[in-house]
């Protein structure tokens, strides 16, 4: 009974600076954002290390708003693969995470008749990415190093979920903001361009006008000197 306290302790502490180390590198990664692919490419190598784990997927709802998810970063998966992956809610494995909305220990679920005719993993854990109710989509490991993953690796990983969500939805809003300031820039620096053409064209005709004075009053003053007495 107390070994079984000192292991579960020993699981607590690992979950933890796991846990830890997770929320590190997400923060690391929103303070240095570039843009979307190189944070999700982030978070998934930060996951895959945190895990122990050789390969992975992150599949997002693409468009927003449908039932299609698509690989938007991965490590380990033939490029044929990844290019060619498109899966709909409630299709093939990430489809059944995404539409039961929890995560799934493959082998749980190999007896799943939608699962049948799939090639068996059995080192492979999915969970859904969700933020504020809303699916994002499904984080997808594989072949944890030396061991199958555990429900302990679920737990771990379910956890490590809503802060990887809310890196996701973060860095989503800071792509959104980062595109609409460019577009606010780019307005700008036309307007500034349009003003300074018309500050120009404005410096001609104030010229052009100088010009158009100075002939008038000279032209006035030769025709007063012909409207003057005949000598």
């Amino acid at each position: 009974m107390e070994g079984g306290g000192a292991e579960g302790g020993e699981e607590r502490y690992i979950r933890k600076i796991k846990e830890l180390d997770m929320i590190w590198r997400l923060n690391e990664q929103i303070m240095s954002f570039r843009d979307m692919q190189n944070l999700l490419q982030s978070i998934l190598k930060g996951a895959l290390e945190v895990m122990e784990a050789s390969s992975g997927s992150i599949m997002l709802i693409d468009p927003p708003g449908s039932d299609t998810l698509v690989i938007k970063a991965a490590h380990g998966l033939r490029r044929e693969v990844v290019e060619k992956a498109r899966t709909r809610v409630g299709e093939g494995i990430a489809g059944l995470v995404a539409e039961r909305r929890e995560g799934m220990l493959l082998l749980d679920d190999l007896m799943d008749p939608r699962l049948r005719t799939r090639r068996k993993v059995s080192d492979a854990l999915s969970v859904p990415i969700i933020a504020e109710g809303e699916l994002l989509g499904v984080l997808n490991l594989n072949t944890k190093r030396g061991q199958a993953f555990g429900e302990f690796d679920l737990f771990l990983l379910n956890t490590l979920i809503k802060q990887i969500a809310s890196a996701i939805v973060r860095g989503e809003r800071l792509e959104d903001l980062r595109s609409k300031l460019s577009e606010v820039e780019r307005r700008e620096g036309e307007i500034v361009e349009e003003i300074r053409r018309l500050d120009r064209l404005l410096d001609e005709r104030r010229r052009e006008y100088q010009r158009l004075r100075q002939e008038h009053e000279r032209l006035l003053r030769e025709m007063q000197g012909l409207l003057g007495p005949v000598a």
